[in-house]
């Protein structure tokens, strides 16, 4: 009797451990299959004569639509028109971005993979949000390293962005056209990541004209569903930082925030101090040269994270609707 009891609670407490050290965000998901069309617009054109460009440009506005032109006309710079596939395919044929394309070939081979996180984010974001916030089609076109853009349906993805940055065309651009932590930020493992994160962004949150507290405590918002899409991944994969930067924000959380309460920003409006701690770029201004950049959203992130701990049961659109001011209330540093 003795040995039962002894079995039983040894059970009873490895359950509250487990329960209380499980990442609440790691949901067991449906078996349900999200379809996603995932289009190479840029292999599509390389290469190809110009005959075949004026038949794939008219198919591609079809089967895309209205993102599709946009990205097309803003690289070419031209509103397209009936004529517009001899600019494309000129384009295309361009020594440069033939070069670029060759490029972007050599990762090709291991985009299938990433595609393949790419739909079990959605799947999570499912999961919290309904079927509403899964796009149509993503597809891929140069977009001269601007990255990511959404429209209601659509993804566009530049996949330049993601080259290695020692391939001899990225080391031919200027640096000062193309500043070194532009460069150190092109990485193919954070393809996933960049595309949920742009989507929830656009999908989830209006832009915001307000006080940088509020600004923080959105972006710490966008983050923590960023988490809930890649559960398993670590926080520093979440914040797109390495090691050191992470470190280096762990370590200082206390000290940033010091700064800003003694400096009174956080319900500063101006634009630049929103810009100097929540946008990307060597470090953050105003703070150490070792800094990494965007401060704001890793305070953000923690700030959220605390406020979720404290509030377990509530979930991802409940949070979305909490006020800033309720968040910052649960933010203890120690």
């Amino acid at each position: 009797m003795n040995y039962r009891l002894s079995i039983y609670a040894i059970l009873a407490f490895a359950f509250l451990f487990y329960s209380c050290t499980s990442n609440p965000l790691d949901v067991k998901l449906p078996k349900d299959e999200i379809n996603i069309d995932f289009i190479n617009v840029d292999q599509s054109f390389h290469q190809k004569p110009i005959d075949s460009v004026k038949i794939i440009m008219a198919d591609f506005e079809d089967e895309i639509g209205e993102l599709f032109l946009y990205e097309l006309s803003k690289n070419i710079r031209e509103n397209i028109t009936d004529s517009s596939y001899k600019t494309v395919y000129n384009f295309y044929s361009s020594e440069y971005i033939s070069d670029l394309e060759n490029e972007k070939s050599k990762i090709y081979s291991e985009i299938t993979k990433h595609e393949k996180r790419i739909i079990d984010g959605f799947k999570y974001l499912k999961y919290h949000f309904g079927d509403s916030l899964i796009p149509e089609t993503i597809f891929y076109i140069n977009k001269l390293f601007s990255q990511i853009t959404c429209s209601e349906n659509q993804i566009a993805v530049g996949l330049e962005s993601y080259i290695s940055p020692q391939s001899k065309v990225i080391q031919s651009i200027p640096k000062k056209g193309f500043y070194q932590w532009q460069r150190d930020r092109m990485d193919i493992q954070y393809l996933e990541r960049d595309v949920l994160l742009n989507w929830i962004q656009v999908q989830l949150f209006d832009e915001l004209d307000s006080k940088l507290a509020e600004h923080i405590v959105q972006a710490g918002k966008i983050l923590y569903v960023l988490k809930a899409v890649f559960p398993k991944e670590e926080d520093r994969y979440i914040l797109r930082y390495n090691n050191a930067q992470y470190q280096w924000a762990i370590d200082n959380e206390k000290m940033v925030w010091d700064y800003l309460v003694k400096q009174q920003m956080l319900f500063k409006s101006e634009l630049q101090t929103r810009t100097n701690f929540l946008n990307e770029g060597p470090t953050t201004v105003g703070l150490s040269s070792e800094s990494p950049d965007r401060i704001g959203q890793f305070l953000g992130y923690r700030i959220v994270k605390a406020f979720m701990a404290k509030n377990k049961a509530l979930s991802l659109p409940e949070l979305l609707n909490t006020k800033y001011n309720t968040v910052l209330q649960a933010y203890e540093i120690d």
